[in-house]
């Protein structure tokens, strides 16, 4: 094994360079970086038409900005030329293809994120770690046979290591199923340093950043499961019981922001305040702290999953409000963390963090520190598959 392990990381930066994207790949990649690993990102275009331009607000095949965004997002890290991007035609960006096919065969570790990439190069790696950040829709939407990855999916079966942001999966009254996989409880990380904790005492505002669109319901075992939106809808009218104090940057939605800003929410353009991170650290930084709902989802199935934007809050000592999928089986609430289910829990968890506001938000990066911290969670990750640092 050399010295500096070489980690390959893939994401969805450069089809979506928005900061509320890429920050969770980002937290990854610093941290492997810090651990003294060798770096580099890939991607690939998944399907037609997958590139999003936010300068233009248009949507097509040409990874220009992506790929420009995402050199300044590694530049700090000093990985601004360890990147790969192969486009709809196939054509490989800043490594021909058989230096990524000799990439991957040195490399000693491949970690999947967002599950929207394949390359038949990838099954060079010796070692390869799917992390799954949809629990439930991985699942629900997996065969439970052995089934190859294709472009734009990988499957889980083609990876040696499995580890879910749903840490409940395999618990009696989880419906996920595990397909006979050992899927791993994993906490989303958070390369604290960049997120430093931010104590706004003035602060007026509750945020979050949500899409309104979303997925199309999914049906398992005669059971369907919705999206973000319908689970936002139950709860329209809390600015009104609670106070005008909650601000969202909604993306999607048409129609319903005018419903949406009637009921006493505030809203924010999503393009402004996700452009860059510095745009969209300066917006959590700002905030009280964040409340938000859960998709449908992952409420139902009671996954346990935690949002990796939940995440950023906490690191920089904002205390979060956010909907219960029986994450706290595992992570303290009360302090910091306080998920709800109802209406009026909302508005005790409002009560309780005001009346003492200082030591929620020192409890919130607390939390940050002792589960999220993406230096500790890698070298975990790393030591469980035989690959120490």
């Amino acid at each position: 094994m050399p010295a500096q392990p070489c980690v390959l990381v893939t994401g969805y930066n450069i089809r979506y360079p928005l900061a509320g994207m890429v920050a969770e790949k980002l937290h990854y990649l610093a941290a492997l970086a810090k651990l003294g690993c060798e770096v580099w990102y890939l991607e690939e275009s998944g399907w037609p038409n997958s590139c999003y331009n936010p300068a233009t607000n248009t949507i097509s095949s040409d990874p220009t900005y992506g790929i420009a965004f995402q050199r300044e997002l590694l530049k700090p890290l000093g990985l601004e030329n360890r990147w790969v991007y192969v486009d709809e035609d196939r054509r490989y960006h800043n490594l021909s293809v058989e230096e990524t096919r000799a990439l991957c065969r040195r490399a000693d570790l491949l970690i999947s994120l967002s599950a929207v990439n394949w390359l038949p190069e990838f099954l060079e790696c010796p070692r390869r770690v799917f992390i799954d950040t949809d629990p439930g829709v991985t699942q629900f939407q997996m065969p439970a046979a052995r089934a190859p990855s294709i472009a734009g999916c990988a499957s889980p079966h083609d990876y040696h290591f499995h580890f879910s942001v749903g840490v409940n999966i395999g618990q009696p009254d989880c419906p996920i199923p595990t397909w006979g996989l050992n899927w791993r409880p994993w906490y989303p990380p958070v390369a604290l340093d960049l997120f430093p904790a931010t104590f706004t005492p003035k602060a007026q505002f509750f945020s979050t950043v949500m899409s309104w669109a979303g997925r199309k319901p999914i049906q398992f075992d005669g059971v369907e499961y919705g999206f973000k939106a319908q689970e936002f809808l139950r709860f329209l009218d809390l600015p009104e019981r609670a106070g005008r104090q909650f601000e969202i940057a909604i993306s999607g939605g048409g129609d319903h922001h005018a419903k949406v800003r009637e009921h006493g929410w505030r809203l924010r353009d999503p393009l402004e305040v996700t452009r860059d991170m510095t745009a969209y650290r300066d917006f959590i930084g700002q905030s009280r702290g964040e409340f938000s709902v859960a998709s449908n989802i992952y409420v139902k199935t009671r996954g346990g999953w935690f949002s990796d934007r939940s995440a950023i809050y906490l690191a920089m000592g904002k205390p979060v409000i956010v909907q219960d999928t029986q994450a706290q089986r595992r992570l303290p609430a009360g302090a910091g963390f306080l998920p709800f289910q109802t209406v009026d829990d909302i508005l005790g968890a409002v009560d309780k963090l005001n009346s003492d506001y200082e030591r929620q938000c020192r409890a919130a990066r607390q939390l940050a520190e002792e589960y999220f911290d993406a230096n500790k969670l890698l070298r975990r990750m790393l030591t469980e598959i035989g690959l120490p640092v």
